[in-house]
C-alpha cells in the first residue's frame, strides 16, 4: 500500500513538474513580443512577467503601475507583462493626448473582462466595451450636460445645509470631529438621492442601511483584489472560473432598490429632478428629454411609459446608477476631507476663500445657487 502511494505521489510530482516546464518554455516564447519589435520593455520575470508585487498582494495596483511608469523613464513609451500578456504604457503627453482625445474612438476599452448577465451591475459604462459601450454612452451623455446639473443642484444644497447643521451642533458641544466619516456620510446622502432617488439621512444616522452596503463595496479582501486584477490581467480565467467582483448580496440590494424606485414612479406617476429620473427616460423612450423638459405626457396627461426599442433595462439602470455611486462615493468624500484638512492649516487660504464667499453670496441675496457657485473662482482653485 505504501509502495502504492509512493508511486502516486512520484507520479503527481512528475506531472506537476512537466506542467511548469511547459508553462516555463510557453513565457520564454511569449516574452519575445517587445524584443521582435524593437520596443523599449521592462525584462520580465517568470511566471508574473512585471507584476509580481501585484500578485503577491504586497503592493496595489496603483504603485505597481507607477514603478512600471518610472522604470520606463526618458522612453515615450514601452513595454511590459502581465504573466505571459504583452502590454503597452505611454508616457510622452502629446501621444497620451490623442490617445485620450483624438484618437479616443479606438481606446475606449478598460482591459476588464465583464459578463453583465452573469453580474448584472458590471453593465456600466466604465467597464462595457466596444459596440455596447459605445451605444450606451450615446444614450448617457445628455444626462451630464450643465443644464441636466443644474436640475439636481438644489439636491446638494438641501445636503449641505444638513451637514451644516450636524457640523454646528458637534462643534457646539465641544467634541472632536471625525471630519472623514462626516464627508462619507454627507456624500452617500447626495449620491444615494441624485443617483437612487432615495432619502438615506446618512448624516443624522450613521447606521442607515444604505450606508452599511455601501461600507461593504468598499471593504476590500485579498480574494477580491485578485479577482479584480485578474479581471484586467488574465480575462480568460475570471471567464472559466466564473469569478465574481461583487459581493451577490450586494448586487441583489442594489439592483432591488432600483426596481423599487422605478416601479413606484412608473405607478404612481412620480417625477423627480435627479439622476434616476433621467435612466427612466431612457429606458421608456431610449433617450433624455431635452433640458427643463420632464417626461413627456400624452394626451390624457399621464406619463408616457412605453419601453422604446434602445431603452434600457431595469438590470441596466441599476449598473448605472450603482457606477455614479462606485465613481462619485470615495472620491468627493476623500478630496472635501483633504480639501478641508489643509484649509484648517492655512489660515491665510481659508479666510480669503470665506470672504470670497461672502462676496458672492451677497450679490445672490444669500441663496446659494447654481449661477452662485460658477462665480467663485478661488474655491474652484482651492478644490481643484
Amino acid at each position: 500500500m505504501g509502495l502504492l502511494f509512493g508511486t502516486a505521489l512520484l507520479d503527481v510530482g512528475a506531472l506537476v513538474a512537466c506542467l511548469i516546464a511547459a508553462l516555463y518554455v510557453y513565457f520564454k516564447m511569449s516574452i519575445s513580443y517587445w524584443k521582435e519589435r524593437n520596443a523599449p520593455f521592462i525584462n520580465p520575470t517568470f511566471p508574473f512577467g512585471n507584476i509580481r508585487d501585484l500578485m503577491l498582494l504586497s503592493k496595489p495596483i496603483g504603485h505597481s503601475f507607477a514603478e512600471i511608469y518610472r522604470k520606463l523613464d526618458g522612453e515615450k513609451y514601452g513595454g511590459f507583462y502581465t504573466f505571459a500578456k504583452p502590454g503597452f504604457i505611454f508616457r510622452d503627453p502629446e501621444i497620451i493626448k490623442s490617445v485620450l482625445v483624438k484618437d479616443f474612438s479606438s481606446f475606449q476599452d478598460r482591459g476588464f473582462f465583464i459578463d453583465e448577465e452573469f453580474e448584472p451591475l458590471l453593465g456600466n459604462l466604465f467597464f462595457l466595451r466596444g459596440d455596447k459601450w459605445r451605444n450606451l454612452r450615446v444614450k448617457l451623455t445628455p444626462t451630464f450636460t450643465s443644464g441636466k446639473m443644474k436640475m439636481m443642484f438644489q439636491t446638494l444644497v438641501d445636503c449641505g445645509h444638513e451637514l451644516g447643521t450636524i457640523l454646528e451642533e458637534t462643534a457646539n458641544k465641544g467634541e472632536i470631529i471625525e471630519i472623514k466619516d462626516i464627508l462619507a456620510r454627507y456624500t452617500t446622502d447626495i449620491i444615494s438621492s441624485c443617483a437612487f432617488g432615495i432619502q438615506c439621512n446618512c448624516l443624522e444616522n450613521p447606521d442607515a442601511e444604505f450606508r452599511q452596503w455601501g461600507r461593504k463595496i468598499f471593504k476590500s479582501s485579498a480574494l477580491s483584489m485578485i479577482i479584480l486584477s485578474l479581471s484586467a490581467l488574465a480575462p480568460s480565467l475570471v471567464a472559466f472560473l466564473k469569478l465574481r467582483s461583487i459581493d451577490p448580496d450586494v448586487s441583489n440590494f442594489f439592483r432591488r432598490m432600483v426596481k423599487d424606485t422605478v416601479n413606484f414612479r412608473e405607478n404612481n406617476n412620480f417625477q423627480r429632478n435627479d439622476f434616476m429620473q433621467l435612466l427612466i427616460q431612457i429606458k421608456n423612450k431610449g433617450k433624455v428629454d431635452e433640458d427643463n423638459k420632464s417626461f413627456e405626457e400624452n394626451d390624457n396627461g399621464t406619463i408616457e411609459n412605453k419601453a422604446g426599442e434602445d431603452g434600457l433595462s431595469i438590470d441596466s439602470l441599476a449598473a448605472q446608477a450603482f457606477v455614479f455611486f462606485l465613481a462619485g462615493f470615495e472620491t468627493s468624500s476623500t478630496t472635501t476631507t483633504f480639501c478641508m484638512y489643509e484649509l484648517s492649516l492655512h489660515q491665510d487660504i481659508q479666510e480669503r476663500l470665506r470672504e470670497e464667499i461672502d462676496v458672492v453670496l451677497k450679490k445672490h441675496e444669500g441663496k446659494i445657487t447654481y449661477e452662485a457657485i460658477q462665480e467663485m473662482e478661488y474655491l474652484d482653485k482651492v478644490v481643484s
